[in-house]
C-alpha cells in the first residue's frame, strides 16, 4: 500500500556549497516527495531535518524553464502554485541565510573524537572478520601456520643472505628497481621497528638517497607504535638525513643493485662528451 497520494511530486532537494558556482558539489542532494497542497512554510518545516537548516533561515528557490530563479514565496503560498511550475524532477535549492560563522560544518570532522575499539574487545566479537578466520582456521589460526617469531627469523635470514650476496653496504652507489632514473647512494641498511607492522616484522630495509627527487620521502617513515594504554598508534621516525623531499626511499634488498657503474648520470654524460 502506498504511503503517498497520487498527487505527490518527486523533487530534488539540494543545499549548495557555493551558490555562485553551479558546478560545486552540493552539501546535500536528496530526492523527496512533496504534496502540492502544502504551504511553503510547511515545506520548510519538512526540509529542516533533511538539510539541517532552521526554517527561519531557509530561502527556497527553483529554476524556470528559461533558467531563471523563481523564489518560493510568500510563506502562505501553496507548493503547487502554477507560478512555481514544480513538476516531477524539478529541483528546489535551499539557501542558508545565516552568517557563515553560524552554520554547522558537517564536512569538517577534525574535531570529532573517533572511536577505536580496544583489541581485546574486538577479539571477543563473533561476527567479525577475525572470528571468521578463527572458525575457518585461516592465517594465524591455521594449526600448520608458522608463528610470528618463526616468520621473523626466516625473513632475517633471507635478507641477510641477499645483502651478503649482493654486497650491499652504506656508502655504495646503487640503483633501485633496475631503473637508471633511480640511482643514488645507500644511506642505511637494517631493520626499522614498526615499519609495515607484523606483516613485515624482521625485514631488513635499504635506505637510499637518490640523485634526483624520484623517491617517496626525505629519509623518514611512518611506523606503528604501542601507546601507554595499549592502543596502536603511528609516528614519523627519522632514519637518515636526506637532501630534500622525495629524495629518499626504503627498498627491499632484492630490488637494490650496488656498484661503481651506477654513478651520477650527469657526470657520466659529461665524460662521454669529453671522449667524443
Amino acid at each position: 500500500m502506498s504511503l503517498t497520494t497520487p498527487h505527490d511530486i518527486a523533487l530534488l532537494i539540494t543545499v549548495p556549497s557555493d551558490p555562485t558556482n553551479p558546478a560545486a558539489t552540493p552539501l546535500v542532494s536528496a530526492e523527496r516527495r512533496i504534496t502540492p497542497s502544502w504551504t511553503i512554510s510547511h515545506l520548510k518545516s519538512r526540509l529542516e531535518p533533511v538539510t539541517g537548516i532552521p526554517c527561519s533561515s531557509q530561502s527556497l528557490r527553483t529554476k524556470s524553464l528559461s533558467g531563471t530563479w523563481i523564489p518560493l514565496t510568500p510563506e502562505d503560498a501553496l507548493v503547487g502554485d502554477t507560478a512555481f511550475s514544480l513538476t516531477k524532477g524539478s529541483e528546489i535549492e535551499v539557501l542558508d541565510t545565516r552568517p557563515p560563522g553560524s552554520r554547522a560544518n558537517f564536512s569538517d570532522t577534525s574535531g570529532v573524537d573517533k572511536y577505536v575499539m580496544p583489541a581485546e574487545k574486538y577479539e571477543q566479537l563473533d561476527d567479525s572478520v577475525l572470528a571468521w578466520k578463527r572458525r575457518a582456521k585461516l592465517g594465524r589460526f591455521d594449526p600448520k601456520a608458522k608463528s610470528l617469531d618463526q616468520l621473523v627469523e626466516e625473513r632475517r635470514g633471507h635478507d641477510a643472505d641477499q645483502i651478503r650476496t649482493k654486497g650491499i653496504k652504506v656508502g655504495l652507489r646503487c640503483r633501485v628497481n633496475g631503473s637508471d632514473e633511480r640511482r643514488g647512494e645507500v644511506r642505511f641498511v637494517g631493520e626499522i621497528g614498526g615499519l609495515g607492522g607484523e606483516r613485515e616484522a624482521g625485514c631488513t630495509w635499504v635506505g637510499v638517497e637518490f640523485d634526483e627527487p624520484v623517491g617517496r620521502n626525505d629519509g623518514s617513515v611512518e611506523v606503528e607504535i604501542t601507546e601507554e594504554d595499549g592502543r596502536k598508534g603511528r609516528e614519523v621516525k627519522r632514519v637518515f638525513a636526506c637532501k630534500g623531499k622525495n629524495y629518499g626511499a626504503f627498498a627491499r634488498p632484492e630490488k637494490v643493485e650496488v656498484g661503481e657503474e651506477f654513478g651520477v648520470l650527469d657526470d657520466l654524460m659529461d665524460e662521454d662528451m669529453e671522449e667524443i
